[in-house]
């Protein structure tokens, strides 16, 4: 999770989504709920779980020294092992070794997140994760004992949120209620404009460096001639203003009456 003790953008990342599995595991452990959001919120802390083993999974391959990764990360791993009960609360160690990492190396970890498509993407993943879950948690909380109601199951809501924010729109879950339709408008809109970023970076993949060299030297071209034509506009209307003061000036000098004392 941090290499060569420098933070990145991914590993803080997954350090927020910890802390929102950690407030998962508080609810789930504290509150008595009911079945289906109980089933809800079991899904995202399985969610999360994917992430995480899908990022200690990458950095272990990466490390130079698999086993020494291990041996520092080994907390990361067992946090990482959804449907065990007591595995979960380890998260709440890996919190805190992340928080203390933080504080300890803030000065490697803010360069870090100039990394613009790093950022950008860990950015994404944890918006996606945590809009996912909220938005089909207050759909199902809002919708479930609506009289028509169409979502009335955790798998209904999570069906509905991941349809909604990628904007397919099968139709066949639906709002019926004012609040349901107006968490529907925001979860799309924040689909349009994550997915819409997504697209930009794929796009940017398929360009190569000579593309982006042409495209840099057609832009500084662009900006060469904007600067010339607003050259050419100053010029133009110092003319103008000159035209206008010699207009002036002979309209002066045919008013001036003739001496008759000569």
């Amino acid at each position: 999770m941090v290499k060569n003790n420098k933070l990145g953008a991914f590993d803080i990342g997954m350090m927020v989504l910890s802390l929102v599995a950690v407030i998962n595991i508080c609810v789930l452990i504290l509150l008595d709920l009911p079945r289906d959001v109980r089933s809800y919120l079991l899904f995202m802390d399985t969610l999360i779980c994917v992430l995480f083993l899908v990022n200690f999974t990458y950095n272990i391959l990466a490390a130079p020294d698999r086993k020494a990764y291990f041996k520092s990360h080994w907390i990361d791993f067992i946090a990482s092992i959804p449907l065990i009960e007591p595995f979960r609360l380890a998260r709440f160690l890996q919190v805190l070794r992340v928080i203390r990492l933080l504080k300890q190396t803030r000065h490697l970890a803010l360069p870090s997140l100039k990394d613009r498509i790093q950022t950008t993407l860990a950015t994404m993943m944890v918006t996606l994760v945590i809009l996912i879950g909220a938005a089909g948690l207050s759909i199902y909380l809002i919708e479930h004992d609506l009289p028509g109601a169409n979502i009335t199951t955790a798998e209904d809501a999570i069906w509905w949120s991941l349809v909604t924010i990628s904007t397919v729109g099968y139709g066949d879950f639906y709002p019926i209620s004012t609040a349901g339709r107006l968490v529907s408008v925001l979860l799309i809109i924040s689909g349009v404009s994550l997915f819409g970023v997504i697209s930009g970076y794929i796009a940017s993949f398929f360009i190569t460096p000579e593309e982006k060299d042409q495209l840099a030297v057609q832009n500084r071209r662009i900006h060469r001639i904007h600067d010339q034509v607003e050259n050419l506009q100053e010029q133009m209307d110092q003319i103008q203003q000159m035209l206008v003061e010699l207009t002036a000036d002979k309209k002066a000098d045919k008013k001036v009456p003739p001496d008759d004392s000569k």
